[in-house]
Parts: C-alpha cells; sequence; structure tokens
C-alpha cells in the first residue's frame, strides 16, 4: 500500500544528564524520577502535538504544517513545557525523603528540545505507529549537536533553519550554529538558552 508523503514539524524532547543520571545513582529511583519527569514533558506537549513514541529519555511527536497558524505557538509551548519540567525536577528534590545519590542528583538533569520542518511518511504496523523519512532521521541526529560544548547550554531549544522560516520566526534572539554530519552534511541551526527563558517566566 502507497505511503503519502506529509510535511510537518518534528520535535525531540530529550534529557539531558539521563545517561550519567541512570549510571550513577540507584536504579529504582532513578528510573521513577524520569518516568515522573517525562510524563509532564507528555502532559505538556500532547495539547498542540501528536506524540509519536517515548525513547527512553525522550519523547518523539510531531505536527502536520496546516494544524499550525501561528509559530509562536510552539515556541509558548517549549517555554511552558521546560518550565514545568524544571518545576517538577525541583519539586522531586525538595519533596525527597530519601537521601540516596538519585534523589540528591535530580535538579541536575535537564531538558533540550530539537525542532525540523519538513516530510515525513506514516507507517503503521500491528496497531503501532511511526515516522519514517530522511527528516526523521535528522531530527534525530540533531540530538548530537555541538550546543553543550560551545555554549555550556543543557537546557535548550534548538530550531533548523527550515523550522524558523516555517514559522516566520525573527531569528534575531537565537545563536546561529552550524552542525555537520555524515551521510546528511551541514545543517544550519538556531539555539536558545532555556535556563535564562525559565528564570525570565519565574519572575
Amino acid at each position: 500500500m502507497e505511503r503519502k508523503t506529509q510535511t510537518g514539524y518534528l520535535l525531540l524532547a530529550d534529557i539531558s544528564g539521563y545517561t550519567s543520571f541512570v549510571a550513577s545513582t540507584e536504579i529504582e529511583h532513578a528510573e521513577i524520577a524520569i518516568s515522573m519527569l517525562l510524563e509532564a514533558v507528555i502532559e505538556k506537549l500532547k495539547t498542540l502535538l501528536t506524540i509519536v513514541k517515548l525513547e527512553g529519555d525522550a519523547v518523539f511527536a510531531y505536527m502536520p504544517a496546516e494544524q499550525l497558524s501561528n509559530g509562536n505557538a510552539l515556541h509558548e509551548l517549549i517555554d511552558h513545557t521546560y518550565l514545568t519540567f524544571r518545576d517538577s525536577a525541583y519539586a522531586l528534590h525538595n519533596q525527597a525523603t530519601c537521601p540516596c545519590k538519585a534523589c540528591r542528583a535530580i535538579p541536575t538533569l535537564d531538558l533540550k528540545f530539537l525542532v525540523h520542518h519538513g516530510d515525513y511518511v506514516i507507517q503503521q504496523v500491528a496497531g503501532i505507529k511511526d515516522l519514517l523519512g530522511h527528516d526523521v532521521t535528522l531530527i534525530h541526529r540533531l540530538a548530537k549537536n555541538q550546543v553543550a560544548e560551545s555554549k555550556g547550554w543543557h537546557g535548550y531549544a534548538l530550531f533548523t533553519n527550515q523550522s524558523l522560516e516555517s514559522m516566520q520566526t525573527n531569528k534575531s534572539s537565537f545563536i546561529q550554529q552550524t552542525e555537520s554530519y555524515e551521510h546528511i552534511g551541514e545543517v544550519e541551526t538556531y539555539v536558545k538558552d532555556l535556563r535564562v527563558r525559565y528564570d525570565e517566566m519565574k519572575k
């Protein structure tokens, strides 16, 4: 059966620090904390996006282009999802009565967003839905980028040029950075520090 190619926004919300957090802390409490934080992220994202799947420490979601009439709505969703994530992490830490390393280390976790606009095909097999295509591969490759190394940020939003162009977003408030990937080439990206944005929203 022929699958129809669609165009839209692809988003990956990925917990930064997950690997070291799980590896260096008590697995039972670490996984409980991660699950609660991911649930908080999913609850916010699904108000605007369709959740495709949970990928360990990340949430993959999408939205057909025609469903986003105002690009600011996606920016606001990212801001408020990050706000919810940080508040949830601090609340879990403050409410914890356990002195284990996992409970103490919760505030070290952070959240990054990767956003791209491109084509995809929806595949559904045995009731399980997934997205396929070059742009789907790209959004996942973007999870490995140079932002932490070059800026020291672990909580940030990274947009491809295509996504900001499609949303008609003014790029002046973003920092431009070029990423390069084998078999893909150079990708023009724009990033913003969500920790700074969080502090602004909490004032």
